[in-house]
């Protein structure tokens, strides 16, 4: 950006809103004496006219990287410097009519460089940044927790889930279509036997199971076959059932 003599007279007296005026008594470099002027602070640059109602500033002070110090003077009695850091650098006196003007314009003028503007604009994002840190934590207790049930992990061991079978203890099965019961241990390790149908031993339940269908006996008192009469032992059961299969090959032969 090209500054020249127009552009800064310009800018120092445009409508554009000043951050401070006022009459001060500034220190000449030539002549040493203290001469009234009226100055005008905007931004980091400090104008001053010779007259409230010049139009043009005879100065311009650029106050970027300069410190602002309380100085003593033999005629004024609230004198003030401004100093920069170059070894050739000027040092600027002013002095203001009372101790309130003094503060004011020494506290205005060591805001106006953009160092300082750039410090407090990190300080306020800091405190911009714990504000919103505690809004959020803030807002994460005050915010209702949704229920999630918890799924516990089922363990499954031999030992705990019984794998029963048709040999469980007090649960009767069929084989061959007879139903028979384990039989039930008792203290001693004698074991009480098969249960058959139709017998009540070792049964707590109290329950009778259906009845066997009696076998019919012959005058001795001996049971024999409802099929093939005649036949109460094993030897003649055998017995006919042999002539029964010597009857049908006969046929069988005969049918050839």
């Amino acid at each position: 950006m090209k500054l020249n003599e127009k552009s800064v007279a310009h800018y120092a007296t445009c409508n554009s809103p000043p951050d401070k005026t006022g009459f001060l008594f500034k220190k000449g470099e030539r002549n040493t004496a203290y001469h009234r002027r009226w100055f005008i602070l905007k931004g980091n640059m400090l104008f001053y006219f010779e007259e409230r109602e010049s139009r043009e500033p005879i100065g311009v002070i650029v106050l970027e990287g300069c410190t602002v110090e309380l100085c003593e003077s033999e005629s004024e009695e609230f004198a003030f410097a401004v100093k920069f850091d170059c070894v050739k650098a000027r040092v600027y006196k002013m002095a203001a009519e009372n101790q309130a003007a003094m503060e004011s314009w020494v506290k205005a003028l060591s805001r106006a460089s953009f160092d300082y503007m750039r410090l407090v604009v990190k300080e306020l994002e800091r405190q911009l940044e714990e504000v919103q840190e505690e809004a959020r934590s803030s807002q994460a207790k005050n915010k209702p927790k949704k229920h999630q049930p918890q799924v516990q992990g089922a363990t499954f061991s031999l030992q705990n889930a019984a794998i029963t079978g048709p040999s469980q203890e007090g649960v009767s099965s069929r084989e061959n279509g007879v139903s028979w019961s384990k039989p039930t241990s008792v203290p001693n390790g004698v074991s009480e036997g098969c249960v058959w149908e139709g017998d009540f031993c070792g049964r707590g339940d109290g329950v009778k199971p259906p009845p066997v269908p009696p076998r019919r006996k012959t005058n001795g008192g001996s049971p024999e076959s409802p099929v093939s009469p005649g036949t109460g032992c094993f030897s003649k059961l055998h017995e006919w059932y042999g002539k029964e299969v010597a009857e049908l090959r006969i046929e069988w032969m005969q049918s050839k």
